[in-house]
Parts: C-alpha cells; sequence; structure tokens
C-alpha cells in the first residue's frame, strides 16, 4: 500500500561548477540546468532520488538574528559563519553528525558531488563515508490525515 502512494518523478542533475558562491535559488537553477559532466544525462525518471542542495536552502527558516530572506541571498558554503548560523540552526535538514550526499554531480569531475558538511554548508566530494536523505514524491490523491511529522507524531498517510 505503501509504495503505491510513491509516484515517478523526474529528477533533475544540472551540475554546478563551483559550490563556494552559490545561493540555494542560484542551485535550485543549476540543478535543472544543463550544466553536466561531459556526456551526462540531465535527468531521469524513477521513484527514489537523493536531495538537492536547494533542499536543504529552501529549509530554513532563518531565525532571530538572520531571517529567511537572508538565508535564502547568503551563499549556502558560507552558513557556518556566526553572522548566520541562523541559518543552518533553524534547518529542518541540518544533521550536525552526518555528510550528506546530494543529488546534484559536480560539473567539474566525474567523481565529485555537492554534499551537505557537518558545519551545515555545501562542499565537494564522493565518499562512501557520507550519508544519503532519500526522497520520494507522493502521488497527488495521497492526503495527511494527523501527526505532525516528528518522531513522537509522524504523519499518517491516506489516498489511493
Amino acid at each position: 500500500k505503501a509504495k503505491a502512494m510513491i509516484g515517478d518523478a523526474k529528477w533533475y542533475l544540472g551540475g554546478s561548477s563551483t559550490y563556494n558562491d552559490v545561493t540555494a535559488p542560484m542551485f535550485y537553477t543549476r540543478e535543472r540546468g544543463t550544466g553536466v559532466y561531459s556526456g551526462r544525462s540531465t535527468s531521469w525518471t524513477g521513484k527514489v532520488g537523493l536531495m538537492y542542495p536547494s533542499d536543504y536552502g529552501y529549509a530554513t527558516s532563518g531565525g532571530t538574528t538572520t531571517n529567511r530572506a537572508s538565508c535564502l541571498a547568503k551563499e549556502m558554503y558560507n552558513w557556518d559563519s556566526s553572522s548566520v548560523s541562523d541559518c543552518k540552526s533553524n534547518d529542518w535538514m541540518y544533521n550536525l553528525s552526518r555528510f550528506q550526499w546530494t543529488i546534484t554531480p559536480y560539473q567539474g569531475n566525474t567523481y565529485y558531488v555537492i554534499f551537505v558538511y557537518t558545519a551545515g554548508v555545501v562542499s565537494t566530494y564522493a565518499s562512501s563515508t557520507l550519508g544519503a536523505r532519500p526522497v520520494v514524491h507522493l502521488n497527488s490523491a495521497i492526503k495527511v490525515i494527523s501527526g505532525s511529522g516528528t518522531k513522537e507524531s509522524p504523519y499518517i498517510l491516506s489516498g489511493n
């Protein structure tokens, strides 16, 4: 029943040739672009993918010293700066204990991907020690019928 709730999605594979001057909106545009390592595809369709760097960026709510708009305007490589610590500290996808791969390739090297570093910033590298955060797209008929999405109160879904 749960498998039937997951729909096919188009996953964008546009890469980035840099990571240290890129904001969440800039990553979003690059993810959907055509900049890829020589001969690579720009998209694929499937049920399970990985998060995008822009997913991580847009997941911030900002905080008392840095509002969300300022976080989205700040290069994600610099989110470890004390002047914008609200960006990562109030990002529900931030994980202090795990490096996390994204689906977005580093355009300049076939072995590198963009990843979220434990300091809350984005960088490039590919290593088997990094974590993965699987992502699925639910069919449009699926509804949240209860729960708040926390460990103690998970979402209960209905549909199909």
